[in-house]
């Protein structure tokens, strides 16, 4: 018996697995952007809180030149979620998801550094504050930050290591005590973090496998009818060029499946989904129809252009 075979099935199954990262990585960046209000309104809200409550506790300036530093980076951090929302396209995933890192690091570099500044020259209770104000926003970066693990990790170990370093330089055994405390807590933030990153990115992967199982045809991998039709209406207002639209239906397919049967059809169907592929440009949109009938919508300007497309893909289905 003829077998058919169709050597790009390894193909489709790499693209989907370069798609679901891509899709995981955007995903990411969207949610570590959307918690970003709410993270910089709570770091601001400590800062200003710690200022106002040990204000008449300490004459140096340093007090006010870490208030107004937490302030810079709380507009700097709510600059770069507006730039995010307005102009995402205008620079690379890189540059986003770095930038909040970065920003991130600041904060808790900054929450840190209270310990340093202003701990040796307060009362007991105003020590705790700022002991519990670093454990408190420790404990909400375990969830505004956990979709990236790094950017978790540097709010954390940047505030978290600053205090512990403190303590441990007082030299008396109270403070000893709660150093440990506090590797203790970093410790199981640490886990945290790390379960929390790995419960959302394993929900981002079944989120995408669920819309590529919603918009994909499941035998070829080309998207199905429903999808070409929201993407062509998506596009279509926007593009700048010409349209064409190629119809394709395989001559003698029924035969073909009642000959050598439908695992053979089935095959011939993956085949020519392939050669389509192959054909059509990185723009150009492909789906199945359903049975035997595929389209593809082309945005060009030059009508030879989608001649030769068409001639290709007949050409090679032919072969």
């Amino acid at each position: 018996m003829t077998h058919i075979y169709s050597p790009d099935m390894e193909k489709i199954k790499s693209d989907l697995g370069v798609l679901s990262k891509k899709w995981v990585a955007e995903q990411t960046l969207d949610s570590v952007y959307g918690n970003a209000l709410t993270s910089l309104s709570g770091s601001l809200a400590v800062v200003l809180v710690l200022a106002v409550a040990i204000w008449t506790k300490i004459s140096s300036s340093a007090l006010l030149y870490w208030s107004l530093s937490g302030i810079v980076i709380a507009a700097l951090r709510f600059l770069l979620w507006v730039g995010y929302n307005r102009k995402k396209e205008m620079a690379t995933h890189w540059f986003w998801l770095n930038s909040f890192r970065l920003m991130s690091l600041a904060s808790g570099i900054l929450n840190g550094m209270a310990m340093w500044l202003f701990f040796d020259y307060i009362p007991a209770e105003y020590q705790l504050l700022i002991f519990f104000s670093i454990v408190g926003l420790t404990a909400a970066a375990s969830g505004t930050h956990a979709a990236d693990l790094p950017t978790f990790q540097l709010f954390m170990f940047s505030s978290c290591l600053l205090a512990v370093a403190k303590l441990l330089s007082c030299g008396e055994t109270t403070y000893f005590a709660l150093s440990i405390m506090f590797v203790f807590f970093i410790l199981v933030m640490g886990k945290i973090g790390r379960r929390n990153n790995s419960t959302l990115l394993h929900n981002f992967e079944l989120t995408h496998t669920m819309h590529y199982r919603a918009t994909h045809d499941p035998l070829v991998g080309l998207l199905n009818r429903e999808e070409f039709e929201n993407q062509f209406e998506t596009r279509l207002p926007h593009t700048r060029h010409g349209v064409a639209m190629l119809f394709l239906d395989l001559d003698n397919f029924k035969p073909l499946n009642d000959t050598l049967g439908h695992q053979a059809g089935d095959e011939a169907l993956k085949q020519v989904s392939d050669i389509l592929l192959r054909a059509v440009r990185e723009d150009d949109i492909v789906a199945r129809l359903g049975g035997d009938e595929f389209v593809i919508s082309c945005f060009l300007d030059e009508v030879k252009e989608a001649e030769r497309i068409a001639q290709s893909i007949v050409t090679r289905v032919s072969n």
